[in-house]
């Protein structure tokens, strides 16, 4: 006597039902990419109010020493950020390819070297 195992069904993620299974690289790649340029957005749009919040301080410190130092921090800690966050998706996107989550037939033209 043979039983049938029916397959562990969760109504919310309802949509991978019908994937198949090999295609879990391709899923999860999508899925923390949606998550990660969510991050990267906000993030981004806080280090662009941060900016300009550096850039106001400094215009309004009229010269006083120590409101100048700090607007100059604000604004070296926004242009970090920028770099940090640019940084940060790039090294997501080599991953991604590295891995082969997402394959040459995509928008992400990045050539990398290979041994041969």
């Amino acid at each position: 006597m043979f039983y049938v195992i029916n397959p562990v069904t969760n109504p919310v993620i309802d949509f991978l039902k019908d994937k198949n299974p090999s295609d879990s690289p391709a899923i999860l790649g999508t899925f923390f990419g949606a998550i990660i340029g969510f991050m990267l957005s906000i993030a981004s749009i806080w280090s662009l109010i941060q900016f300009v919040r550096g850039a106001f301080l400094w215009i309004g410190s009229g010269g006083d020493k120590g409101k100048l130092e700090h607007a100059q921090q604000i604004l070296l800690n926004a242009i970090l950020g920028f770099v940090v966050l640019f940084a940060s998706w790039s090294i997501f996107l080599i991953l991604l390819r590295f891995f082969g989550i997402i394959g040459a037939g995509t928008d992400l033209n990045i050539d990398l070297p290979q041994l041969e």
